[in-house]
């Protein structure tokens, strides 16, 4: 009887001491009195003036927490002008959900790694351009699992993604990212200074095929010398995909052609297709159509000032997209139509993040709010853009200020959550988000679509293979490298490097994903 006793007293304490450890703790969305969390994230006590209903879902018990939010830029930001954003942006995410944003953009890689493997303490981190992508960040636990937290928070989310998009962020069947709301599908071919085709007389409705292409190449060389006729879409021979292929991202393992129903797995730099692609950029390289050291340049912006012509993703709004980017009017000239394969980019919840539920709410809260995302893409009413006139559906630029970065808020609409519901810029198309949903609509969806190839059990040979790929791939495809000679030496050195392990193990988990579905 004493042993009983004794032992129930025992389970007494333990039951008293855990009634106070979590009393003391809270939730993970209720910072300490003190203002400031282990994870860096600061509150700030205010009196809670909202709707007393709502202070459970919002969880903060009358404090404001800070959320860090990570996006991306394809240029330098200018700190003083993305705090004003973050501001402008906080007093409505203050009103409605109890937070406000301490926001910073990147676009370098190793920045972006550094972040995560450092385990900072950020809420929601857009996954453009981090190496590896999805696979990479669940394999180094960097991301967490969103299906209870979308359920839960994200019913706007939901609402307005098919579930097919999210298809190609799922790994084992647990999804870890959240594509945006922009074009899950492309279309592919090239973007051409409109002027320049007025100049020199020529009608852009007659440029539909390569050799036509080729042919106004020609026409810009001779008749305009100060401008390169092709030049890189980003720096170091960076280039929009013209191959329909759907990429497995492990060293050249792919579909080689997502407009046919093959789900064959193959290398493509042994495919017709790449060899004839370097081979036309070859004779332009040789021929003086394309910009020297194309594969070396450090510049991002090339079209705005040197070039006539770059590699280019179509779809609907464009080219209103390369205006504002740019400051010139552009023709697009499509030669492969739309194709969606595993939307990727968009955002994650880091599994670092101390406020995994209030994060997931503001995620929705882009997706939902007009005025918040017109915020997040465009900036601050009055200082970065105003509105055409009453109806409030078109919006401008300041007098006095342009939009090709001299506001000092460089954003791209696409790299937020839901630029479908922000206002079209000036001379855009009035529909461009309609039409663009109908676009994404009518796309070819690869036979893979959704698959994530696991490469952990060939991570070696992806890394020897991925080496190889940087040795070859970017001189042949700017036509520095003769692809009679170079093509052969780069497979060899593939298949030495375990491309052919890398694909049979591809297509085993392909074959298993498809018989699942």
């Amino acid at each position: 009887m004493k042993q009983t006793m004794k032992r129930l007293s025992a389970l007494l304490l333990v039951a008293a001491l855990l009634a106070l450890t979590l009393g003391a703790c809270g939730g993970n969305d209720k910072p300490a009195s003190s203002g400031t969390n282990s994870g860096g994230n600061s509150s700030t006590p205010v009196s809670n003036t909202g709707d007393d209903n709502n202070s459970e879902s919002k969880g903060n018990d009358g404090e404001i927490v800070t959320l860090k939010v990570w996006g991306f830029t394809n240029a330098a930001p200018n700190a003083d002008q993305i705090n004003a954003v973050a501001e402008a942006a906080s007093e409505i995410t203050r009103k409605e959900l109890g937070v406000e944003i301490e926001m910073t953009r990147n676009f370098d890689p190793e920045k972006m790694n550094l972040a995560m493997a450092s385990g900072e303490a950020w809420d929601l981190f857009n996954i453009h351009s981090f190496p590896g992508g999805i696979q990479a960040l669940v394999t180094n636990g960097y991301a967490s699992p969103l299906d209870d937290l979308l359920a839960e928070y994200g019913q706007g989310i939901l609402e307005r993604q098919p579930e097919a998009v999210r298809a190609g962020s799922t790994i084992d069947g647990v999804l870890y990212a959240i594509p945006n709301n922009a074009d899950s599908a492309r279309a592919a071919g090239f973007a051409m200074n409109k002027a320049v085709l007025d100049e020199l007389g020529i009608d852009p409705a007659g440029i539909k095929t390569w050799d036509d292409v080729h042919d106004v190449l020609v026409k810009v060389k001779e008749g305009r010398s100060d401008l390169y006729p092709l030049v890189p879409s980003w720096s170091n021979g960076g280039m929009q995909e013209v191959i329909p292929y759907h990429n497995f991202g492990a060293g050249g393992a792919v579909l080689e052609d997502v407009f046919t129903d093959s789900t064959e797995v193959v290398n493509l730099y042994a495919t017709d297709a790449y060899r004839e692609f370097c081979e036309r950029m070859y004779q332009w390289n040789k021929e003086g159509l394309i910009m020297p050291d194309s594969t070396t340049t450090t510049d991002n912006m090339l079209m705005q000032t040197v070039g006539f012509a770059d590699y280019e993703n179509i779809k609907p709004g464009k080219e209103i997209e390369i205006k504002k980017a740019w400051g010139i009017d552009a023709v697009l000239v499509e030669l492969t139509p739309p194709y969606m394969q595993n939307a990727g980019g968009g955002w994650c919840i880091p599994e670092s993040s101390q406020h995994k539920e209030l994060a997931m709410q503001l995620w929705n809260l882009m997706w939902t709010n007009e005025e918040l995302s017109n915020i997040l893409i465009n900036g601050v009413e009055g200082t970065h853009w105003e509105w055409k006139d009453e109806n409030k559906d078109i919006i401008v630029a300041p007098e006095g200020i342009d939009t090709t970065g001299s506001s000092g808020y460089e954003s791209l609409d696409w790299a937020w959550p839901n630029c479908r519901i922000t206002a079209v810029w000036d001379g855009g198309d009035p529909e461009q988000w309609d039409k663009l949903q109908e676009f994404c609509d009518n796309a070819r969806i690869s036979p893979a679509n959704g698959f994530v190839f696991n490469t952990t059990s060939v991570m070696n040979e992806v890394t020897a293979c991925n080496n190889v790929v940087t040795k070859y791939n970017v001189g042949l495809r700017w036509g520095e490298l003769n692809p009679d000679e170079t093509i052969p030496t780069f497979i060899a050195e593939l298949e030495a490097s375990g491309i052919n392990t890398i694909i049979e193990e591809c297509q085993t988990q392909l074959d298993a994903y498809l018989a699942s579905k």
